[in-house]
């Protein structure tokens, strides 16, 4: 990538001035969005659009094409199918190339050659070169696994749907998507909300396909509970999330591809076009009395108090971050926790890790979260000088 972005961009270009999808793009000659859309992971992970109406794609922006358009996200294998680079040898062309339908979650086999599909073991950075057919390869499966897998119904549908999301020309708003998966789940007796006493999505997804697959694409999923609401799955129906999980829901909840993409595309009309909000949090909400006794209350755990609040925890956690209440759910309260209240009361921050056996790194992340409100209003504080000196220099000239 350093040679090409050499060759492509002006002399003296900084190294992180322009993106890798902005480098290819112009190497390839075609407009950054045309690379995204083409090119790149972008339509299969942002398949569902915050903003804009149906049938229309929303323009990428330059920082979300930046950030998602040469990878996968959460991938750390690059991966290929031997066969297709056995041909792509053997072709005129004479080289192999990098497939990004190889690349989609939750799909172990070649679409073209049924085979189950490699992983490189140099993670990632053998992106940096082509295929070529002696590369060393690790499998994700068995092969019993990978039979059990490629023959399973609804991972097939899965797989179906989510090349036509990858090929797709128009986004769905994500008002749009809520309303189609929650309509489609309350048909098969489902929870649509998190609380509740009623099966989830997720809890039907365990019994539809091996537990063993959908940990390659969730591996919490061993820690849910039958019943309780799994957001990275479930939050489709009341927030927005990846299109790994739309896709999920739709070949859950029909019976065939076709039947499952007309229903998704289908005529808007009657859809709703507003959100219904049942408690609005004001910005001065996160910073109450009221939400500090729930977070004492709930001991500083975010997944018990996104429930409390019935909201999302990834909507919650930046709200608490900003008000200076990180998350406890995972902090060791017998050493991080009192290396923290330590080092508070006068304490070196060092001697206060010694003393406790607490990871240093660890409670210099939750000190940094805890002061991020007073170093809001640091940052505030010298802007405002900034501008007052500025003003003064300007009336003196």
């Amino acid at each position: 990538m350093e040679a090409l972005r050499t060759s492509v961009h002006p002399p003296g270009t900084t190294p992180d001035a322009y993106s890798d999808s902005a480098t290819l793009a112009l190497a390839a000659g075609v407009s950054l969005e045309h690379f995204a859309r083409k090119h790149s992971l972008l339509p299969f992970y942002r398949t569902v659009s915050r903003e804009g109406d149906a049938g229309q794609r929303d323009t990428y922006s330059v920082e979300t094409i930046g950030y998602f358009g040469t990878r996968s996200s959460r991938q750390s294998m690059a991966i290929f199918c031997p066969e297709c680079i056995k041909e792509d040898k053997a072709s005129p062309r004479g080289f192999a190339y990098w497939r990004r339908s190889h690349q989609l979650p939750g799909i172990p086999w070649c679409v073209t050659h049924g085979c189950q599909l490699a992983n490189s073991p140099d993670g990632t950075k053998a992106f940096d070169a082509m295929p070529f057919p002696e590369m060393d390869a690790i499998f994700e499966f068995s092969e019993p696994e990978f039979i059990e897998v490629s023959t399973n119904p609804i991972i097939q549908r899965y797989a179906s749907i989510a090349i036509a999301f990858l090929n797709a020309e128009v986004t769905t708003p994500d008002i749009h998507a809520q309303f189609r998966i929650a309509e489609q789940a309350k048909k098969h007796n489902l929870r649509v909300c998190i609380q509740g006493k009623r099966p989830t999505l997720t809890d039907r997804l365990l019994e539809q396909v091996p537990k063993y697959w959908l940990r390659t694409l969730y591996p919490d999923i061993d820690k849910h509970s039958s019943t309780e609401f799994f957001y990275p799955i479930d939050n489709v129906t009341v927030g927005v999330t990846a299109g790994t999980s739309y896709v999920l829901a739709l070949a859950s909840l029909f019976d065939s591809t076709e039947e499952a993409l007309n229903y998704w595309q289908g005529d808007i009309e009657g859809l709703p076009t507003e959100r219904k909000v049942q408690r609005s949090f004001g910005k001065d909400y996160w910073s109450s009395t009221e939400m500090f006794k729930l977070y004492v209350e709930h001991r500083g755990n975010y997944k018990s108090l996104s429930q409390a609040l019935t909201i999302s925890p990834s909507y919650l956690r930046p709200q608490l971050i900003a008000a200076g209440l990180p998350g406890l759910g995972l902090v060791n309260m017998n050493t991080t926790a009192r290396a923290v209240l330590d080092f508070q009361t006068g304490m070196s921050l060092e001697a206060a890790c010694e003393s406790n056996g607490a990871s240093r790194d660890e409670v210099e992340k939750l000190i940094r979260i805890g002061i991020s409100k007073l170093s809001t209003a640091i940052n505030e504080i010298s802007q405002s000088n900034s501008i007052k000196g500025s003003s003064h220099q300007t009336d003196d000239d």
